[in-house]
């Protein structure tokens, strides 16, 4: 779960980004919108982006005159916008979305850290602004399909079913342990669950109502409406006790049983499909490296892992297509793909990994980069839609 969320990427051409999510295989034409409802929603979406950007000139104002105050509550609120806007923007242009998220994240995290860093701020508020131009300019493309495509999607939708499945058999394992006050057998089997939800996480976290209950930390959302799995791992790390536990786990098998159903009805396209694997990547270099989405636990590595093996799945999901049309950048993705995965190798420990706390910062920051790099290559795939 995204760091800013109650519930990334070097500039490239504009061209690159501005091509359509594809209708989902097999969809019922009588259900898509009018073209004057999709135009109308399109002229909606760009309002709103138009607001942004006042907020985000609003915010330069600020900088200009070193008045951080007037930063702060203007990054403030371009973070509420974009949390308002941002489902329409991830349907209607799922790579752009993924871009502007990339630096409206780490954007939001300045602006509220204690010391604010006007120079940083600065830095990524360019390449914000870039990222809010290319949405306010965004224009719908004809898609490209092809047999490849529609097989690339299909084959990503069954892995997500397939790793749902264990993420229900997982978590119902974890559950039943902290039923059964067996705190050491509930840490072991939390760690298996989290592995099968963070393959899945850009899918899951487009159920906006599930998502918070499911995987929000401490501070994401209101004492009284934290649930999921991190208020179970603080009981199990930090208050070393499972009193009072039964219920969150009653409520996780609930919550996790839904998104599976969900799941199994969801329609997924290939730019989504795409837009998911950065979005993995992206968060994991972004805020999954700080150590903060597993507090307690510091278990960290293998949601890091499993995020990249997320990554992975859509990648070789799309590899047919992507060699027809690039075999020099599938190439290249092998080899970061592997570059990656040896070093996450490195901190392996039996059949799991080292605490995140025991690494070094030369150690997270290569992680980070690689990370980071890995995300743009995947960018460069959304060529294969033109």
């Amino acid at each position: 779960m995204s760091v800013r969320k109650k519930f990334v990427y070097t500039a490239l051409s504009l061209s690159l980004f501005t091509v359509p999510a594809l209708s989902a295989c097999g969809a019922d034409k009588a259900s898509e919108p009018t073209k004057a409802e999709s135009s109308q929603k399109d002229g909606s979406m760009k309002e709103n982006v138009k607001s942004m950007q006042k907020t985000l000139a609003a915010l330069q104002a600020g900088l200009d005159k070193k008045d951080e105050k007037k930063v702060v509550a203007q990054g403030k609120k371009l973070n509420d916008q974009w949390l308002s806007y941002e489902t329409e923007i991830r349907e209607k242009y799922p790579l752009l979305y993924t871009d502007a998220e990339k630096y409206l994240q780490p954007l939001y995290n300045e602006v509220t850290k204690e010391k604010v860093d006007l120079d940083k701020i600065q830095e990524i508020g360019v390449q914000a602004g870039r990222s809010l131009d290319q949405l306010a300019n965004a224009k719908k493309a004809a898609a490209k399909t092809s047999e490849a495509l529609d097989k690339a999607v299909a084959d990503y939708k069954t892995y997500v079913e397939e790793q749902t499945e264990e993420l229900v058999k997982t978590t119902t394992a974890f559950t039943d342990a902290v039923r059964a006050n067996d705190a050491e057998k509930a840490k072991f089997a939390y760690g298996q669950a989290r592995v099968y939800y963070e393959r899945i996480e850009p899918i899951a976290e487009s159920f906006g109502d599930l998502d918070p209950k499911i995987d929000a930390r401490e501070n994401d959302v209101s004492a009284d409406e934290w649930s999921g799995f991190h208020r179970i791992e603080k009981a199990l790390w930090k208050d070393g006790s499972l009193e009072g536990m039964a219920t969150y786990a009653d409520q996780l098998d609930k919550d996790v049983a839904e998104l599976q159903g969900e799941i199994k009805n969801v329609k997924l396209t290939s730019t989504q499909v795409v837009a998911g694997s950065m979005e993995l990547l992206n968060e994991a270099a972004i805020s999954k490296v700080t150590g903060e989405e597993e507090r307690y636990s510091h278990i960290d590595l293998v949601d890091l892992a499993a995020n990249v093996e997320g990554s992975q799945a859509i990648y070789h999901a799309i590899l047919p297509a992507l060699t027809d049309k690039n075999p020099d950048l599938s190439n290249q993705l092998d080899t970061e793909f592997n570059q990656l995965t040896e070093t996450l190798t490195k901190y392996k420990q039996g059949d799991s990994y080292v605490a995140y706390t025991t690494l070094s910062k030369e150690q997270v920051r290569e992680l980070s980069q690689q990370l980071s790099s890995l995300s743009e290559s995947m960018a460069q795939t959304a060529e294969i839609f033109q």
